[in-house]
């Protein structure tokens, strides 16, 4: 690397660029995407058709891949500003006809959230479990909002944002069961609301925010959520609820809300 190890990068919420305390300027919105991009894959080749693909869909303009080759040299500009011109960086390489961002440790807060989740996993098998959800709400919190907020919703659409989103609907779930087993219900109580809101037909999610409503003292809003759930997933799929929202119904009719058994 070239010595910017403050450099830092953010893509679970807005994607920024920060040197020490500084807010860098990406540009343009295809200079932002071709970064989330490359950020949702670092270290990885990201080939130049794919980066096309992305930024343009299936009818890109003529220039395209000068386009693309200009938004390279202003992202490496601006990673490292004291590059001469037709240098080849150390932070965004080309090779085999794309291009890989290469990062240092947890300076992407992807791999942060990441390295929180596995290390969340190790003590839930290891650990007391209080020290588990501690470390799943840690890796929750690193997240500010939507993967790659800011972006279009038409380049959004085109990005593989579905398997970091998968990954943090999971983390949701896991939080939940370690903080129910600790004895600590509230600890991801709001990421399970906004979890919820944006999942109303995720059965196993629904069951563990009745569980944890119920856990914190909030009965009657864990009834509400169970009847709402019902009526979502009439509504939605004309079904009625499955053994799992089904158990945690009946958890809270009883006055107790034990933590769920962990999933596979």
């Amino acid at each position: 690397m070239s010595g910017d190890g403050a450099v830092r990068f953010a893509v679970l919420g807005s994607v920024r660029v920060r040197r020490a305390e500084r807010e860098l300027d990406l540009g343009g919105p295809r200079t932002q995407a071709l970064l989330a991009l490359l950020l949702l894959r670092a270290g990885q080749h990201v080939t130049v058709p794919e980066i096309v693909d992305t930024l343009w869909g299936s009818e890109p303009p003529r220039t395209a891949v000068n386009v693309v080759r200009r938004h390279v040299g202003l992202l490496r500009r601006l990673l490292e500003p004291g590059l001469p011109a037709r240098a080849a960086g150390s932070r965004l390489v080309r090779g085999a006809g794309g291009y890989r961002l290469l990062t240092d440790g947890d300076d992407l807060d992807l791999v942060r959230f990441r390295e929180l989740r596995e290390a969340a996993a190790r003590a839930a098998a290891a650990g007391p479990p209080a020290r588990a959800a501690e470390l799943f709400a840690e890796a929750l919190a690193v997240w500010s909002g939507p993967v790659a907020s800011g972006i279009s919703e038409e380049v959004r659409a085109r990005l593989p944002l579905g398997a970091v989103e998968r990954e943090r609907l999971a983390t949701v779930r896991e939080a939940a069961d370690a903080a129910l087993r600790a004895g600590l219900p509230g600890l991801v109580l709001a990421d399970l609301r906004r979890a919820a809101a944006a999942h109303p037909l995720d059965e196993p999610l629904l069951a563990r925010l009745i569980l944890s409503l119920a856990a914190t003292g909030r009965r009657a809003e864990a009834l509400h959520a169970y009847r709402t759930a019902c009526d979502s997933l009439a509504d939605a799929l004309g079904i009625d609820p499955g053994p799992e929202l089904r158990d945690a119904h009946r958890t809270v009719l009883h006055g107790t809300a034990p933590a769920p058994e962990p999933g596979p």
